[in-house]
């Protein structure tokens, strides 16, 4: 059959650490690793040919003959971008399921910083079009697979699987098998290996750090999303399987894949506004070791899926509805909860949990919900010790407008509602001071009495859709005891560098109406045990105390928040000095930044009180695994605040809250 070449373009490439070359039928890429080593990917480019045709190190093959592979549901997205109880599954029109159709018309590779993209028009998949590229990470082995798609559709809820077929002729057996093992670890961290079962299905796998390898030729390849970017906001963490393999004439295929529907009642998807490019993307390690060692390098990007001690720092992480009280009532209060061993091996010295949420008696205007209460001090006192602190909250949601957390230093005894002839407050024999709330004025009356803090969670989606815009002028709003909002990363946009644009854009439209506001890592998910995809879905505040305090003091770490001494990360990046000022309209930013992923780019984001406005410095010469000191600075006339926020190349990152004029 006569080739059918496609040109190739390298004149974006520009001399550095990478190097690519091409002849009338294949495009070459090379660089070294972390040990100096020589690796080659060659593209070929005949489109009648699989496009990867080999990875090499030292000349030794470890994969051949590889096709990326790639399908996608799309829905309709109802209720706009930032609708979480949103079903695409569930609409009138259903949903569609495509998979893509890859004919390459041209090769283009260009440099990128450092980085050297490879990329090839002529990828559809239903609704979208657009361009399959590789990145190249120079220092390293990681390889980036991304189809960058686009849509002209309205209101497109969607979510992507993604995979890469291949083989290596070393592995080839009799009948068109393979001589080849998979490997992960299983939920419950063991490591596990087999060959796979001959057939063409994909068939898929819970483990855990959301990564496989295979044993391809001269060594191993493993296969793994973004962490966090990947696995969009839910309300519970089950580890449903989102790693998927296939076994099928000579060929091996790893992937990663989402649901149809997660069992779950409230499944948004991920959003595609249209004209936006849509990166979706999954890494490649490719290693000459076997694949135990391919996997544990993957956990150096994600700390072995930890969030790694900083000192003068303590990890914390709010908003869990986890219905312990009522647990620990049936069980004993000796008892541990499956939560507390899934906390403590993620790193967290602090969590603060949200029970009545769906369970107890919130609404009892008597001595059931006192009991609940007392119960629930002490359960949480049981559980708290030198090494892990769990701190009581409530999502009180009554009153002040929307879904929002309050907080006390201290136990504190108080009604949801009373009766128009009950006094505000009350002396019981058994619990002292009792506040019966009958409205906003008295519900932050109670906040100022007892030095409470509040803040909106998840605000503008879910229970919140809304607020804080519609209490922007009460006085409880504007009061400091009203910290602002949380941040999580919902909804899912991939055209975005960044996570949790809804949040920002919050916090920042607070600040530009003159409020001090800040904003505070959340997770918001319901129970979890040790088996849970748990990493995915969190961030954590690392907390500047000199050490975690005892239960009887858990308000310093509120209190600490409410200074802005801390930051934001989803674990990935950490930034324990950081520095944030201003002088006249110039506002300079430095940090001490440890990371892991390559990173993208830093934002100096502040805010003139009327616009928010963001200088982007792009850091595509950062290999991975680095420490660095940098200083940055941007003319912002006229700022009133102004915040730092990094992110990488998975869309992990770390933020400040705003410093004000």
């Amino acid at each position: 059959m006569p080739a059918q070449t496609i040109p190739a373009d390298l004149a974006g490439v520009k001399p550095g650490p990478i190097t690519v070359d091409a002849t009338a039928t294949a495009l070459a890429v090379h660089w070294k690793d972390e040990r100096q080593r020589a690796w080659e990917a060659v593209f070929s480019l005949d489109a009648r040919q699989p496009l990867l045709s080999a990875v090499s190190v030292e000349g030794r093959k470890v994969i051949e003959r590889a096709q990326p592979f790639y399908r996608c549901e799309t829905g309709k997205r109802r209720g706009g971008w930032d609708a979480f109880f949103d079903f695409p599954p569930g609409a009138p029109e259903g949903t569609r399921a495509f998979l893509a159709e890859f004919h390459p018309k041209n090769a283009r590779a260009r440099s990128v910083g450092d980085r050297v993209e490879v990329s090839f028009d002529g990828m559809r998949m239903g609704i979208f079009e657009g361009t399959l590229r590789y990145i190249f990470y120079p220092g390293g082995r990681l390889i980036e697979q991304q189809a960058a798609m686009t849509t002209r559709e309205p209101d497109v809820a969607y979510y992507y699987d993604a995979g890469l077929r291949m083989t290596s002729h070393a592995d080839e057996t009799a009948g068109g098998n393979m001589n080849s093992h998979v490997s992960y670890y299983d939920t419950a961290g063991r490591f596990q290996t087999f060959s796979p079962v001959y057939g063409s299905e994909r068939k898929p796998l819970a483990v855990r750090y959301r990564t496989l390898a295979a044993k391809m030729g001269a060594g191993s390849v493993a296969i793994f999303p973004a962490p966090h970017q990947y696995l969009f906001a839910r309300d519970y963490t089950t580890n449903m399987g989102y790693l998927w393999y296939t076994a099928w004439r000579g060929t091996v295929s790893l992937g990663i894949r989402q649901l149809h529907d997660d069992d779950s009642p409230f499944y948004p998807w991920m959003n595609a506004p249209p004209g936006t490019v849509q990166e979706m993307r999954m890494f490649l390690l490719v290693s000459d070791a076997d694949a135990l060692a391919t996997l544990d390098s993957v956990l150096r990007y994600t700390h072995g899926d930890r969030f790694p001690k900083l000192p003068g720092y303590i990890t914390f992480a709010p908003h869990w509805h986890v219905a312990y009280t009522m647990q620990a009532r049936e069980h004993g209060f000796d008892w541990q909860p499956p939560f507390k061993p899934a906390m403590q091996a993620i790193g967290l010295d602090a969590a603060m949990i949200m029970d009545f949420h769906g369970d107890g008696h919130p609404a009892d205007k008597g001595q059931i919900r006192l009991q609940e209460l007392q119960d629930y001090f002490r359960a949480c006192a049981a559980q708290s010790g030198k090494e892990f602190l769990l701190i009581p909250a409530e999502e009180a949601n009554a009153y002040l407008g929307g879904h929002w957390a309050v907080v006390f230093p201290k136990p504190v005894y108080w009604h949801m509602s009373r009766q128009a002839d009950q006094p505000f407050t009350v002396q019981d024999a058994k619990y002292g001071t009792v506040y019966n709330v009958g409205n906003a004025k008295e519900m932050w009356e109670l906040v100022r009495r007892e030095q409470g803090y509040v803040y909106q969670t998840h605000p503008r989606t879910k229970g919140s859709t809304g607020y804080p815009d519609a209490i922007e002028d009460t006085d409880y709003f504007r009061d400091a005891r009203y910290l602002g909002a949380g941040w999580k990363a919902m909804p899912s946009d991939l055209s975005l560098p960044r996570l949790g644009e809804r949040a920002f854009r919050t916090i920042d439209d607070m600040n530009n109406l003159g409020l001090h506001k800040r904003t505070m890592g959340e997770v918001d998910v319901f129970q979890l045990d040790t088996t849970h995809e748990l990493y995915g879905h969190m961030n954590v505040n690392y907390v500047r105390l000199p050490a975690l305090p005892s239960y009887g003091r858990y308000g310093e770490v509120m209190d600490a928040v409410a200074r802005g001494d801390s930051f934001v990360s989803t674990g990935e990046i950490l930034i324990p000095d950081v520095a944030v000022k201003g002088a006249g309209d110039v506002v300079t930013a430095g940090a001490t930044v440890s990371y892991t992923f390559p990173l993208r780019l830093a934002e100096i984001v502040w805010g003139d009180g009327a616009a928010t406005h963001r200088q982007t410095i792009p850091l595509e010469d950062t290999p991975e695994f680095g420490d660095r000191k940098f200083q940055w600075r941007t003319d912002a006339p006229g700022w009133k605040w102004a915040r730092l926020a990094i992110w990488d190349v998975a869309g992990n990152g770390a933020f400040t809250n705003a410093v004000w004029r």
